[in-house]
């Protein structure tokens, strides 16, 4: 459904929300729409009139037979919904009158009575797993709602997988013994666990599909067990394994018995584990996830009580911190346990339906009041649990809006809240908190349901219980903003994309070239308790490392080491007590002399990025490497203010502007380029004189007699990649002599370079074991092709490419000649801006699938950047990179350059300047410094002291370079990098 200003009329508006009244608290709360973050399918009209196996009295009781068609109808919680249900039918509330009701509207008009039932609804979030036979698909009911999206039950993909792999694998017929080997279950359980991955992960895809269910609770309890994610680790036997016996026992009786419902808890579990690794390893690729609902307390006879308990599940929720993990039903009669984990786990959440209706009016109270006990507003989530019959959706919700509406305004009343501050509260439980959970992207869809609550300019609603209540207060740094009207910048729909950022006394810090600095605090860093959660799964599942390596690249890209014991690292994480080094990082070379300006004073503090922890890879060590955060030596414990030089910060907060403001995801992925050569040695067999080429037949994608020989170091290489997350697709031959290609994965701004120095450190690892230096060195022999670092870059979001990308390329296209500074970082970068050696050519323009510019166009929104090699420091080179493409969205400005067919160099002045090709790029690394320089725009944007510091390394290096002959120059770089 199209957004429209009349979708609900009936929306009540607060004009001021500082002014609002205990009225207006009551009117949004019987007004607002709501988002159901869990409910079922509805009843086809046929099955809705009530049967056997699914009598109309469910609606308000889990229970089965006698205990239900006995004695339902003494409850509270059945006289009540009657008396309710009364009032939707105009008839008396009783059981009897209003089934004779329901009946004639069924007959009469099914299609109304199901409109009546959702009205208020926005957005349903459904759990198909009900049997098709009996509902309606779930898409039937976006005819109803603006919205419906899908939740997946991970035990029907797993059932129905396992049974088309057993008949695929040749297992034995059902009604005959099956009677194979365990060896043969061992392969069976390998291929189906990497079938379920793969299914998993592309139902992640599906934008249709927005989280992920288990009923773990009702087939063997929430007291997951997480062996079997040290089971399946890859090259490992599962031979006298718990799982691999269980599973035996399991897929045997399921084709014997023809039934593949999964109820053995060896197995149920590995399920849960399984689906837990695909999606942390989402925010890995993808930098997002999607949330995994749990059903947890309430439901039938099926489930063992205390094992619905969600307590059970805090060793699950603590080993997958990345994982969204939603407790469902109120976890009823356990909602303060749920509590107490939404409450500490930044990535737990609490359900708060199926209560209604299936409780008293004062247990329903009851359990709202436990629920806020503890847990904030802004981890609680609205839901009917609606199913099968449409009244259970105008219960939950009818019933709902009246506790809700009762308990805030008695708070208010005692002043535990301001009227606001419950406004935000109410409104977050039934909209906002399930909108940013599950990235539905409300707020800029449906701008009226900000227009209600007084917002009227860009931004979304977030809880800000403490703070102010003006609109300016509302803006989320997670979320997309709507277009609003244009702010003092001047920039349609931007409040605030200044690099200065308040201190805690609220003055602004100021900039200079020295050693001052500007504190940014970052809210969204994890807790300590998360770091060390990770830790613990990281080591649970590398128990060899002892030692942590904490990297940090340099201006000059170089990367600097802190090498701890892990005694020592998980102090430092366990009390926020964290190392140090000298600022004077920003302004040293690679042989550590000084750059001009460098001072002694000053330390900033080394904040380990665990999401980035990684082992070593290619190298007899028992170490992991982590990147780290570069924070502010502030007397905060734990740091929480980065340091404005920090190099991953710089890329960060141009992502975060551009999500934040726009909407805009961005993804990179690199193509790194190596060469092999062998290091020769001086007499002493200790100082490398030159480096030599490994051979002269050798050619691009061709695999030479000569090349034969590195073959398995490249496979090597490759396959050490994998073990560190990094697949590699493809790999080839390039075209110059002993020169190799290992593309990258794409993923988020900080994790892609992140992975690109990983790679770089597997790679240069591996060769060396070989006796050979790997070199991402331009040109490393001038009668050969040289070597780059190509980055593929893209923007993503819904609606984002239509209507941003001329706008993002055309702001990488006007500042190019700066970035290149950042891009191509010494002088001999600049061998490679030349025509007709496909590196990027000459002139600042762009091309679909050309070559020779240095923009190459691959599909709307997607592009790869060539005048890039592997010198320079990566984070600051595509910082540069998002901040210009930032500064186009921001500026709406047109995209004046064509898409150019041919090589611009070929073309006269008048054929360019029909394609808007009027720039030449920098021809010395100099020309470029001198663009930068005189960027006011990306001085503003990376930060005046960052950019200072930069052109200072860079002209210190340059001026010794300079000083070098060229060979000496050329031994001194390779060796470097």
């Amino acid at each position: 459904m199209s957004p429209s200003p009349e979708l609900y009329p009936n929306l009540h508006h607060i004009p001021d929300l500082d002014q609002a009244t205990e009225d207006d608290l009551r009117q949004i709360i019987r007004t607002y729409p709501i988002i159901d973050n869990h409910a079922h399918n509805i009843l086809t009209e046929d099955n809705a009139y009530g049967s056997a196996d699914h009598p109309f009295e469910t609606v308000t009781s889990e229970a089965q037979g006698h205990a239900l068609t006995d004695h339902v109808h003494t409850s509270l919680a059945h006289t009540r919904a009657m008396k309710q249900l009364g009032e939707l039918y105009q008839c008396p509330g009783t059981l009897q009158d209003v089934n004779a009701c329901r009946y004639e509207w069924i007959r009469r008009d099914y299609d109304s009575l199901v409109k009546r039932c959702l009205e208020g609804t926005h957005s349903l979030l459904i759990d198909d797993g009900l049997p098709a036979q009996l509902v309606h698909p779930y898409k039937w009911h976006g005819a109803y709602v603006p919205s419906v999206y899908r939740i997946v039950r991970i035990e029907a993909v797993a059932a129905e997988l396992l049974e088309q792999l057993a008949i695929a694998s040749g297992f034995l017929k059902v009604g005959l013994d099956a009677d194979w080997n365990i060896s043969q279950t061992e392969s069976f359980i390998v291929r189906f666990n990497t079938v379920f991955r793969n299914q998993i992960r592309t139902l992640a895809n599906d934008p249709d599909v927005r989280g992920f269910k288990s009923v773990v609770c009702y087939r063997s309890g929430l007291d997951v067990q997480l062996d079997s994610r040290t089971n399946l680790r890859p090259h490992q036997s599962l031979t006298g394994s718990n799982l691999l016996t269980a599973f035996h026992d399991f897929i045997q009786n399921a084709v014997r018995n023809h039934n593949y419902r999964i109820q053995r808890k060896e197995v149920n579990d590995f399920l849960v584990v399984s689906v837990c690794d695909v999606l942390d390893k989402l925010v890995d690729t993808d930098g997002e996830s999607l949330p995994f609902q749990f059903h947890t307390g309430l439901g039938d006879n099926d489930i063992d009580l205390i094992k619905a308990n969600p307590a059970y599940m805090q060793p699950l929720i603590e080993a997958f911190p990345h994982v969204d993990f939603v407790i469902l039903h109120s976890s009823y009669p356990y909602t303060r346990e749920a509590g107490y984990l939404a409450s500490c786990y930044s990535n737990a959440w609490l359900d708060i339906g199926e209560v209604f209706p299936m409780l008293s009016r004062d247990g329903q109270e009851s359990m709202l009041r436990q629920a806020l006990e503890l847990t904030p507003a802004s981890k609680l989530l609205w839901s009917t649990d609606g199913h099968f019959y449409p009244e259970t959706y105008w219960l939950a919700n009818k019933q709902f809006r009246l506790v809700l509406e009762k308990v805030l305004l008695d708070y208010v009343a005692q002043e535990d809240l301001t009227i606001p501050q419950a406004v935000h509260a109410a409104v977050d439980i039934m909209f906002w908190n399930s909108s940013g959970l599950y990235r539905l992207d409300e707020e800029r869809k449906y701008p009226e349901l900000m227009r209600a609550l007084g917002q009227h300019s860009a931004g979304s609603m977030k809880t800000i219980v403490n703070g102010s209540s003006k609109p300016g207060s509302y803006i989320s740094a997670a979320s997309t903003a709507v277009d609003g009207p244009s702010s003092s910048t001047g920039r349609p729909g931007v409040q605030n994309l200044s690099t200065t950022s308040s201190h805690s006394d609220g003055s602004n810090a100021g900039q200079s070239s020295g050693n001052s600095s500007i504190l940014v605090e970052d809210d969204s860093l994890p807790s300590r308790d998360d770091n060390m959660a990770k830790l613990k799964a990281f080591l649970e599942a590398n128990p060899e490392v002892k030692y942590i390596w904490m990297q940090m690249l340099d201006y000059t890209g170089t990367m600097r080491l802190r090498m701890t014991p892990i005694d020592a690292f998980k102090k430092q994480l366990s009390t926020g007590k964290l190392s140090y080094t000298t600022t004077a990082i920003t302004r040293i070379m690679q042989d550590d002399h000084p750059a001009t300006g460098m001072v002694a004073t000053g330390q900033f503090l080394m904040l380990p990025d665990l999401s980035a922890l990684t082992i070593n890879r290619g190298l007899s060590s028992p170490s992991a490497c982590v990147p780290v955060w570069w924070m502010e030596d502030t007397l905060a414990v734990p740091a929480k203010h980065h340091w404005d030089r920090c190099p991953r910060w710089a890329l960060q907060k141009q992502a975060n502007n551009l999500k934040r403001v726009f909407g805009i995801d961005v993804l990179l992925g690199f193509e790194v380029e190596v060469v092999f050569t062998r290091p020769v040695l001086d007499k002493n067999g200790r100082d490398i004189i030159d480096f030599e080429p490994l051979s002269e037949v050798h050619s691009w994608c061709n695999m030479t007699f000569q090349d034969l020989d590195l073959l398995p170091m490249a496979e090597e290489i490759v396959d050490a990649l994998g073990d560190i997350g990094c697949p590699v697709d493809q790999f080839h031959t390039e075209n110059a002599t002993g020169q190799w290609e290992f593309p990258l994965p794409c993923y988020t701004p900080v994790r892609a370079v992140d992975m690109l120095y990983k790679a770089r450190d597997v790679i240069r690892n591996v060769a060396k074991s070989h006796g050979l230096k790997a070199t991402v060195y331009p040109r490393p022999y001038s009668t050969t092709a040289g070597s780059a670092q190509h980055a593929h870059f893209s923007i993503n979001g819904p609606n984002v490419v239509q209507r941003y990308a001329n706008s993002f390329l055309a702001g990488v296209l006007k500042h190019m000649p700066a970035t290149t500074a950042f891009s191509l970082a010494i002088e001999e970068s600049y061998a490679r801006v030349a025509a007709g050696v496909w590196s990027g050519g000459e002139w600042v323009t762009w091309g679909h699938q050309n070559k020779e510019t240095p923009i190459r166009g691959i599909a709307p929104g997607h592009w790869e950047l060539k005048s890039i090699d592997g010198i320079g420091n990566a984070y600051l080179s595509m910082a540069a990179l998002l901040a210009t493409g930032l500064d186009g969205v921001a500026n709406q400005l047109p995209l004046e350059h064509k898409d150019c067919a041919e090589d611009p160099c070929k073309l006269d002045e008048e054929g360019r300047a029909r394609l808007g090709i009027t720039t030449q790029l920098p021809h010395s690394l100099e020309q470029s410094l001198s663009a930068l320089d005189k960027s006011k725009y990306l001085r503003e944007a990376l930060g005046e002291a960052l950019v200072e510091d930069y052109l200072a390394v860079k002209r210190s290096e340059l001026q010794k370079l300079q000083a070098m002959d060229e060979q000496t120059r050329r031994v001194w770089l390779m060796s470097r990098y």
